[in-house]
């Protein structure tokens, strides 16, 4: 405590001390309030300043500084210095954003310098571990001063134009000042030179490790990426992805150049370079990647194919979309949730009405900006209601072809640059929301519905909520309101949920994208819903089992299998022919079965040629999978796509065996297009099946669709019938009836039936061949011919029960108004 007073009576040192807390508030004002980029460069300006201020102060007083005071106050204005380089560096980018540990780095390597000034009163151990962190620094900032060496002869030349260049050199004199430290602070006891060398050593032997197991994972990328097979038509991306599994120097690799600055790959000496690209992250620069770059290089996949790995890899398709406006200031403020569920009915509407903020300045040069969001939506979940917010009123949207929502999106954002939002579908159970404009400092707020059947577990419903990915919701709020339509009872909701009346429940608190809830299963009701002459019904699925002649076993072979499972297949499989995929379709035999299994099990997923099933009608397929793949579009060019594809204009149907949790992308996208005849079940179900030589027949026609899931059928019927259930049913059949007739004909471009769009404006659903749009002005609807349906249920709502009448029932309803304003009146209603 002496120490520390005496220092603080130090007015030099006093005087330092205050410089750098003035400049830390300087430096950090950005990262709590919004400064306008005319004034960015005053806080440069203001750090620099007080640098300068405090130089002035310990050259006009250097003959009264005490000489064991003068190194610690040497250290006070290089931390000063150095906070001005960082803040010129925003100015003048010379280093990408810091990454976490570097910056965390920094900060300590400072704070370090300056508590060498209390070295007398903290115990030696301490000292030493000063020390040790001195060694530490003095690498850190050798680092630094190489990276800036190609600067040093233009620091050099601006010093006598403009004193500001001279920052370069901040690292340079760290590292030599951090020697004379040393020098004075061993003068005691050399061991601290020990100290200060372990420090150094340290992150050199770290270095040297994190550039082995760099190294490393390189040989393995180039080694999958050059093996790549062209027998199979597929990309050398996808065999990259197959056979790499995903870690943590693999991501860093996969990011060069699109997130992590490295070398330029065509000097190879130490002239930097920033990345090109940005892929949904922050470009970061990060001292091992780099240094581990520079020496061990970076793998030799291109750029683009880097991209198509980490949408597989890392389901990173969102950040990869196209965008025709910039969207880089925008975050989710605020997220309401409501949903309603229907036990009985065994399906769920889901409504998120989303505020979306830009917090960019007003008087930003770029001041709109395009939000994108992503949806992903449970297995049969369709996007059923669109609205937007012009002017502080809600405009609903109206459901259109694809074609057009697209063309009138693209123009009037693109050119235009007026009001609209339009929510597309997307391949592996996914839409996306697009809204335009969001002004620099103002917010939007559109809504969507999702309807969604229930997935059915062990005797339990279960809800999953809809999560998405879109501008970050880091500090997005949340309110939810969830509402059983009828009667529920033995039903777990997450903790942070709280009763109301009845039986709705609510939850307010930061927004959390995934969450569940499990109900008892209390079986399918009377559920049916009536409209346009038409009903929809529900039924439970049962199977309808027929003989099957299976000559031949397909084993669909990746690390999601067990050994035991390719056991106990391929000995149930015993006398039939059984072959696998490894570049080619090979005959499992004693002989190779172990080393078969030995390379197919190590792979991510496998994407199994369907073209390669000689006699589908007599053959199986026997699948495992995770959610990692490919989806179809990331093949479309591919020879193997244009294989699959001329074998599927062929129209026969592949008998599937699923024995997962969840398809891969590739393969549910095939399943939504009906390529499979489907059936789902462990070991035991396919014991039985293979015992009894029977497989489930494909009951979905014309009238009927199937929903394996959630183990049920929607049935059409013509007539109409009572409404004892919510217009979902009949949304829901309308979806995977588009599905069911598109088939595997919208993957080769057959001609689309017309009658399917129409359905689909009927029962109001976004599907591959229908979008809904929200634009600015009726003239606008009426220049790109976006016509609502006369006949259709509108936008999905969550006060809608589902009792829509019928014409008829409508006349009825008519005339009993008309009698009771009869009776009520006490006169005579003329007709005319």
């Amino acid at each position: 405590m002496h120490l520390l007073k005496q220092k603080l009576q130090n007015k030099e040192y006093l005087a330092g001390l205050i410089c750098i807390a003035v400049s830390l508030f300087f430096f950090c004002l950005p990262f709590f309030i919004n400064i306008k980029e005319e004034n960015a460069f005053g806080l440069f300006t203001a750090n620099f300043l007080l640098t300068l201020v405090y130089f002035f102060v310990l050259f006009f007083n250097r003959k009264s500084i005490q000489k064991e005071d003068k190194i610690h106050n040497t250290f006070l204005f290089m931390n000063l210095f150095f906070i001005s380089a960082w803040s010129l560096n925003r100015e003048m980018t010379v280093f990408e954003d810091s990454a976490n540990w570097f910056a965390g780095l920094l900060v300590l390597i400072c704070v370090n310098y300056i508590s060498f000034a209390y070295k007398e009163v903290l115990p030696k151990w301490a000292t030493h571990l000063m020390s040790f962190t001195a060694g530490v620094s003095f690498v850190t900032f050798l680092y630094l001063s190489l990276y800036l060496l190609p600067l040093y002869p233009v620091g050099l030349i601006g010093f006598f134009l403009i004193g500001v260049s001279l920052h370069v050199f901040v690292p340079l004199l760290f590292m030599v000042y951090t020697l004379v430290l040393m020098k004075k602070v061993s003068a005691t006891d050399k061991k601290y030179w020990v100290s200060f060398s372990a420090g150094l050593v340290s992150v050199i032997a770290f270095v040297a490790c994190y550039i082995g197991l760099w190294n490393s994972s390189k040989k393995q990328i180039d080694h999958a990426w050059l093996e790549s097979n062209n027998k199979t038509g597929l990309p050398a991306w996808v065999n990259v992805t197959q056979k790499v599994a995903p870690g943590f120097f693999v991501n860093k690799m996969m990011k060069t150049e699109l997130i992590f600055s490295v070398p330029e790959a065509a000097t190879g000496d130490f002239l930097w370079r920033v990345p090109v690209k940005n892929f949904g992250e922050e470009r970061k620069h990060d001292p091992l990647v780099m240094t581990a770059a520079l020496l061990s290089g970076t793998p030799k996949v291109e750029t683009d194919s880097r991209i198509k790995i980490l949408e597989s890899m890392q389901g990173l398709r969102h950040e990869g979309q196209e965008r025709l406006w910039i969207g880089d200031h925008l975050y989710t403020e605020q997220v309401n949730t409501e949903v309603k569920l229907w036990p009985a009915c065994n399906m769920a509407y889901t409504e998120k009405t989303i505020t979306v903020t830009n917090g960019n300045e007003k008087t930003a040069w770029t001041r709109q900006e395009e939000a994108i969001y992503t949806f992903y939506l449970p297995e049969g979940g369709v996007v059923t209601s669109l609205s937007l917010w012009i002017n502080g009123k809600e405009e609903k949207g109206i459901m259109t072809t694809k074609a057009k929502a697209d063309s009138a999106y693209k123009r009037i954002v693109g050119v235009e640059n007026r009001d609209p939002s339009v929510v597309q579908w997307q391949e592996g159970n996914t839409v996306s929301v697009r809204v335009f404009p969001v002004f620099a400092g103002e917010s939007r707020m559109f809504k969507i519905g999702i309807t969604a059947p229930l997935e059915r577990i062990h005797g339990k419903l279960q809800y999953e909520n809809v999560y998405f990915k879109g501008p970050s919701f880091e500090n997005a709020h949340e309110n939810i309101l969830f509402d059983f339509e009828q009667p529920v009872s033995n039903y777990q909701l997450p903790a942070s949920f709280v009763s109301m009346s009845g039986q709705s429940y609510k939850r307010k608190g930061k927004y959390e994208p995934i969450w569940s809830m499990q109900i008892k299963d209390p079986g399918l009701a009377d559920c049916s819903f009536s409209f346009d002459n038409t009903t929809y019904s529900l039924a439970p699925y049962h199977k309808k089992l027929s003989p099957v002649q299976m000559d031949a076993v397909y084993l669909d072979i990746n690390k999601s299998w067990t050994k035991d499972e390719f056991n106990k297949i391929t000995d149930l499989t015993n006398g039939k022919n059984v072959f696998v995929f490894d570049s080619e379709i090979i005959k499992l035999q004693p002989g190779n079965k172990d080393e078969l299994w030995g390379k197919l099990h190590v792979k991510q997923f496998s994407l199994f040629p369907l073209f390669e099933i000689t006699d589908p009608v007599h053959s199986l397929l026997v699948t495992k999978s995770s959610a990692v793949s490919p989806n179809i579009d990331d093949l479309a060019e591919t020879d193997f796509m244009k294989r699959t594809k001329a074998f599927l204009n062929k129209d026969q149907k592949v008998k599937l065996f699923d024995m997962g949790k969840e398809l891969s992308p590739y393969l549910r996208s095939l399943k939504e297009f009906r390529v499979f005849q489907y059936d789902k079940g462990d070991v035991q179900s396919f014991t039985d099946m293979l015992v009894k030589g029977n497989f489930p027949d494909d009951l979905e026609n014309n009238d009927q669709v199937i929903i394996h899931q959630s183990d049920m059928v929607i049935q059409r019927t013509g007539g109409a019938g009572n409404s004892s259930g919510p217009d979902h049913l009949m949304r829901l059949f309308t979806y995977n009836h588009i599905m069911q007739k598109l088939g595997s004909g919208l993957l080769i471009d057959r001609p689309l039936n017309d009658s399917l769009v129409e359905d689909a404006r009927k029962a109001y659903v976004v599907s591959p061949v229908s979008s809904l749009v929200v634009l600015e002005t009726q003239e606008d609807y009426e220049r790109f011919n976006i016509k609502d349906a006369d006949i259709s249920l509108k936008n999905a709502a969550l006060k809608s029960k589902g009792a829509v009448p019928e014409p008829h029932e409508w006349v009825l309803i008519i005339i009993a108004l008309l009698v009771l304003a009869y009776v009520m009146n006490g006169k005579k209603i003329r007709f005319s």
